[in-house]
């Protein structure tokens, strides 16, 4: 018996029969220590970290954490889960080379895809399943390669680890995969923008280089086999593993096309085949690829491409434009849609009866909605969006409800104004989010704008706060967060909610003068002012402008309206936090106009990403202080 190394994943993932043998923890081990057999992945020496590096991070039954993810693939515009995912366009395609159309699965049509993608430069390698006797990752560097590949094999394979087999001159490299591989793939592409640490280095400087991956096919699934149970069992009704040329799934029986005709073969009769970690998997139809490609929905002969983001499209529509495809509307969208669901049902039946025996499981899908964080003693807390503080009386009598039927009947109220409801079971989260979307409530991630009441509310407030706050949510929620950056808003200086505190700090100011007409040297602002910014000087009022802070209290104040306004807008502060490296912030602009923010916060963004070294570490007063205030301010500032 081969010893058992320590390793967070087999106890967590793989002995709970979590692991779907994606192969993103073998991609991204700087030791090569991982390998893969009957059983899943396992550690084939001691590993420095005791199993607990950048396997962990990557792994997807740990945490999918699609929402981020999702931040990322639809370019900061993702929308609530649903059963088929987002999408801009579903077609039913197949290639227009005959003898692709031929030989690939359902038309052939992501063999094309791949084709032009060869053809035109966009990619010098794909990562995909080789092999009918015994199928197993491969990276194919040619067109003439991936020809040889084609048509699905279902059998749990790898796929993540073949990364590892790229040549150095395979620079550009595809990922076709399942639902689960494409959920690795992207935690592995968006690593530093998930994980607070740089990625793991060796002990010796080792680093897991693999390839960029411009493109991520995803492929639907509704389960994958054991490859030595599923041979086991075709060889016992004789079939002849060597002759095997495709396979196809419909409906009910899995199809094997072999040199000697086509067996059919009960799906039933194969249940006990399936891999352990697809019967707990929830997603069919591989919600976060650039384009998602399956028979569902189209006639036989045909793909059906689902292009889910802006890369995903362009590529489509080039493809066809280019030849490689054609590509017809009449796409069953209920038919995906009734896919997806049994999947789910699936998942669920699967769910309570691994609960109910007591097992071990890892909710690693409660981060695919925006605003659910687990809790150290393992359940959840669900943030609930306000408008910057306020809401009506029923929106917050509905989150009480949700809390009394699906969490511990606990509120918490934050320090960035949302609602948090805690105690939410694992098991709890899907009903919970489907009533806080049905119910009309909102959840939010990161990106969070504050503000204090402002003018609205509060009589010393100079400016609207709430809707500049919402707004500026609305706009950069997430967007500028690869790591934390926070917005606070106030209404005037004495900012009440400490916004120069914040990466970005807005602030409301009122710039007074002295109509000396008017004045009769009472005296009066001059007691108002807390920082004694006026004097009366030979019977008039007068202004150190190096004190005053352009709070307004001297013009509400004047008994004969002398201290009027002269000028009037919005102070906009950047790089300060209260985080574990404390810095203040220093002052961008004066006097800007609402119109004018959401322009300047983009440029803060940008600016921060281009200076931006390592996620995670730091913030943006950190990256103002690297980079020096001067030239940070006249690189936001250039027009």
């Amino acid at each position: 018996m081969s010893e058992e190394y320590k390793w967070f994943l087999k106890d967590a993932v793989v002995d709970t029969g979590m692991c779907t043998l994606c192969g993103a923890c073998a991609a991204v081990c700087p030791y090569e220590i991982i390998e893969f057999d009957e059983n899943g992945p396992k550690l084939k020496e001691e590993c420095y970290r005791n199993g607990e590096g950048a396997c962990k991070d990557v792994c997807q039954r740990v945490m999918t954490d699609a929402a981020r993810i999702s931040m990322n693939v639809f370019n900061f515009k993702a929308l609530p889960p649903t059963l088929i995912g987002q999408y801009q366009k579903i077609v039913s395609a197949r290639a227009t080379d005959p003898s692709i159309a031929e030989n690939g699965q359902d038309g052939g049509a992501v063999t094309a895809l791949l084709g032009y993608c060869f053809d035109n430069g966009l990619i010098d390698g794909a990562v995909t399943t080789a092999g009918f006797t015994k199928p197993d990752s491969c990276i194919v560097a040619s067109k003439e390669e991936l020809l040889n590949t084609q048509g699905a094999k279902y059998s749990a394979v790898p796929v993540m680890a073949a990364l590892r087999q790229s040549k150095d001159e395979l620079k550009n490299v595809a990922m076709v995969g399942v639902p689960c591989q494409t959920y690795g793939t992207r935690r592995t592409q968006f690593f530093t923008g998930l994980n607070v640490h740089p990625v793991e280095v060796g002990m010796n400087g080792e680093k897991a280089d693999i390839p960029n991956i411009p493109y991520t096919i995803g492929l639907f699934c509704m389960e994958n086999f054991n490859y030595e149970k599923l041979s086991e069992h075709m060889t016992s009704i004789g079939i002849d593993l060597d002759k095997i040329r495709k396979y196809a799934i419909r409906l009910d029986e899995m199809t094997v096309s072999t040199d000697e005709g086509e067996i059919e073969i009960s799906l039933k009769d194969i249940a006990d085949c399936v891999w352990d970690g697809c019967r707990i998997c929830r997603d069919a139809v591989s919600k976060v690829a650039d384009i998602s490609a399956g028979h569902v929905g189209s006639s036989t002969g045909w793909t059906t491409l689902i292009a889910r983001n802006d890369k995903g499209l362009e590529l489509l529509e080039a493809a066809e434009k280019a030849g490689y495809i054609e590509t017809i509307d009449d796409v069953d969208i209920s038919m995906i849609e009734d896919f997806a669901a049994i999947k789910m049902r699936k998942f669920n039946k699967e769910l309570d009866k691994r609960l109910d025996d007591g097992k071990k499981v890892n909710f690693y899908w409660v981060r695919d909605y925006p605003g659910v964080r687990p809790e150290a003693n393992g359940t959840n807390f669900v943030k609930i969006k306000t408008n910057s503080g306020i809401v009506q009386h029923d929106y917050i009598a509905r989150v009480a409800e949700l809390a009394e039927k699906y969490g511990d009947g606990t509120l918490e109220l934050t320090t960035r104004k949302s609602v948090e409801i805690q105690g939410v079971k694992g098991e709890n989260v899907d009903g919970l989010m489907a009533d806080v979307y049905g119910s009309g409530l909102k959840t939010i991630g990161l990106g969070y704008a504050n503000a204090c009441p402002g003018m609205a509310y509060c009589p010393e407030g100079l400016v609207d706060t709430k809707e500049l706050a919402n707004e500026l949510t609305m706009q950069f929620a997430q967007k500028l967060t690869p790591h934390k950056m926070k917005v606070g808003v106030a209404g005037c200086p004495n900012s009440c909610i400490r916004a120069e505190s914040n990466d970005i700090g807005i602030v409301g100011q009122l710039r007074p003068k002295v109509d000396l007409e008017k004045c009769t040297g009472c005296g009066r602002c001059s007691e108002l002012c807390k920082l004694n910014a006026i004097s009366v000087i030979s019977g008039k009022a007068v202004i150190d402008r190096d004190l005053c802070i352009n709070c307004g209290w001297c013009v509400r104040g004047c008994p004969h309206e002398a201290a009027v306004e002269e000028q009037k807008g919005y102070s906009v502060w950047i790089g300060g936090n209260d985080g574990r490296r404390p810095t203040n912030g220093v002052l961008l602009k004066t006097f800007c106009t609402k119109e004018e923010i959401p322009s300047l916060v983009d440029k803060v963004g940008k600016t921060f990403v281009k200076y931006r070294t390592k996620p995670g570490k730091e913030r943006l007063g950190n990256i103002i202080e690297l980079v020096g205030e001067g030239q940070f301010i006249s690189e936001v500032l250039k027009e």
